[in-house]
């Protein structure tokens, strides 16, 4: 028997737009069957690029966030928060955007925190170090941060954004693969 909650288009989130999944396909219900995990991911996106949030400001959360999709194999995630980067009215974004630019058309482009010590430079930096999986950054890795103006709780919530993409990527790759064979 069919109910009107049956009906009812079921509520898009940030993972369905990334992973293109059919509104009404099997895999928006297998995701729609598990309300919470969805509900709590996205909860979870919603906290980490809240405009009001203190410490990182939403240029550097973006552009990290885009960078360290890109260095996950996600390039239309990494497309997506880049996007969300340009769409910013802020003062910095004109100068992530061209780093960002630079990192994401560039296999060749390394950051040289030894000669560029700008925040963003530093923080891409550590987006790069963290998402290729080098989890305990040497004492000269924090340092740089710490001489970046990056306090403890700006590290760790750069550290919990990276780690939140990582996810976020396999997330939709592993929704993808179910939507192929759906």
């Amino acid at each position: 028997m069919s109910t009107a909650a049956d009906s009812t288009p079921p509520v898009r989130d940030f993972v369905d737009e990334l992973a293109g999944l059919a509104p009404h396909g099997a895999v928006s219900a297998l995701r729609a069957a598990r309300a919470d995990a969805t509900g709590f991911t996205q909860g979870s996106h919603d906290a980490l690029f809240d405009p009001r949030a203190t410490g990182l400001s939403l240029d550097e959360r973006l552009a990290a966030t885009s960078y360290a999709a890109h260095l996950s194999s996600a390039p239309l995630a990494a497309q997506a928060y880049r996007e969300r980067l340009a769409a910013q009215h802020s003062a910095h974004r004109t100068e992530a955007l061209a780093l960002l630019d630079q990192l994401l058309t560039s296999d060749a482009f390394e950051i040289d925190t030894a000669t560029d010590s700008g925040r963003l430079a530093v923080i891409l930096a550590h987006t790069r170090a963290l998402a290729l999986l080098d989890p305990h950054p040497d004492q000269a890795a924090l340092l740089r941060l710490k001489d970046a103006k990056l306090s403890t709780a700006e590290i760790v919530a750069l550290s919990q954004l990276v780690a939140f993409i990582s996810y976020q990527v396999r997330v939709v790759a592993a929704l993808r693969a179910l939507e192929a064979t759906a």
